[in-house]
């Protein structure tokens, strides 16, 4: 509408543009406001589910210690005295050792003071640990799908404890992007790769063999089947990860050193996500199970093939043999003639009937 120069505009003239504006700012402002919430409410979920993540893996860690120590304190207190195997040579007899010799043989032995190789122990608790010699030496089919499987948890066992340490150095200042903690990186890569193959591989040998073999079947339960699954879909889900980051070992280095500063930092990376969860799941899982002999190998093997501390050269051992004198008797054969009411130390120190 043409309007004469000077003239003013009528009320509704004034009002119906403004209303127009109003209006179309207001759907505009309401669609904005939505997506504002949307946004809004999808941070704050993944915030939420951010912090979830880094929970589970303190509880995961918690959970290991925990049980693991209740597994050993409830082992140590429950376990009897063990007989002497008498298998010789045992590994801290020094010198003796080379031959099978053993303290005993010397006279008045239990006047003398003993003297224990400590290095001849820890000798053979790594030679057994880190090449499963036994297994090798005796079941060299089983050595051959076995170890990978152990070889891979090895790898990936040390490369987080080197990364654990790498988190502790950037605490103290050192540059996650330096050369040096670059190179660590690059190292741990390749660690993991094989690590991950290696218990993937292992973990499918060990279940063919498992199946396939007669001997070892009667003794397969389905917790070894699924023991060994949740480990091959560990290293399987942690392959993919490493394969569609850039680098899988500064991602579990940050993701440590977040957890070291308690910075629930957002991961991107769906798969490494998933891996982790499957990792914490076996962490709480392996003391449970008897998986946990990572736990009890000395405890279960070593100190039960080479434990030979005499009784009286032990306060502890004398404490038990003397609790263990007090169990009642229940052997009705005549030479003994408990009837449950005598105990051992009776049977120990009475002389026998006569026919």
């Amino acid at each position: 509408m043409i309007r004469p120069a000077g003239s003013r505009r009528t009320v509704l003239e004034r009002l119906v543009p403004g209303a127009l504006h109003l209006l179309l700012m207001t759907g505009s402002g309401s669609a904005m406001r939505r997506n504002h919430d949307a946004a809004g409410i999808s941070t704050h979920g993944r915030k939420r589910m951010t912090t979830l993540f880094y929970i589970l893996a303190y509880l995961a860690v918690i959970g290991f210690v925990a049980t693991a120590a209740i597994k050993v304190k409830g082992y140590l207190a429950a376990s009897p005295l063990h007989a002497r195997w008498e298998l010789y040579p045992v590994p801290h007899e020094g010198p003796k050792g080379s031959y099978g010799g053993s303290f005993m043989e010397e006279t008045d032995w239990w006047t003398k003071p003993r003297h224990v190789d400590h290095m001849g122990d820890i000798k053979a608790l790594l030679e057994e640990v880190l090449f499963l010699h036994a297994t090798f030496t005796h079941n060299l089919k089983l050595w051959f799908r076995t170890y990978p499987f152990h070889f891979g948890l090895y790898m990936l066992m040390g490369g987080t404890i080197i990364l654990v340490v790498a988190a502790f150095l950037r605490l103290f200042g050192m540059n996650p992007d330096g050369g040096f903690l670059t190179f660590v990186h690059n190292v741990i890569n390749a660690i993991s790769l094989v690590g991950m193959f290696g218990i993937i591989g292992g973990g499918i040998g060990l279940i063919c063999r498992r199946l396939h073999d007669e001997g070892l079947r009667k003794y397969t339960t389905p917790e070894h089947f699924f023991n060994l699954g949740v480990f091959i879909v560990f290293a399987l889900v942690g392959l993919v990860a490493w394969a569609f980051n850039p680098s899988f070992a500064r991602m579990s280095g940050d993701f440590i050193y977040n957890l070291l500063t308690f910075n629930f930092a957002e991961i991107n990376s769906t798969t490494f996500v998933i891996h982790m969860l499957f990792g914490f799941f076996v962490l709480i899982w392996i003391p449970m199970t008897h998986m946990g002999h990572l736990i009890f190998k000395y405890f279960t093997y070593h100190d039960i093939r080479w434990g030979d501390t005499p009784t009286d050269f032990s306060q502890k051992n004398n404490e038990k043999m003397k609790q263990a004198l007090q169990f009642k008797v229940s052997w009705a054969a005549d030479h003994i003639n408990g009837q449950g009411t005598k105990t051992w130390l009776d049977i120990a120190t009475e002389s026998p009937k006569k026919d």
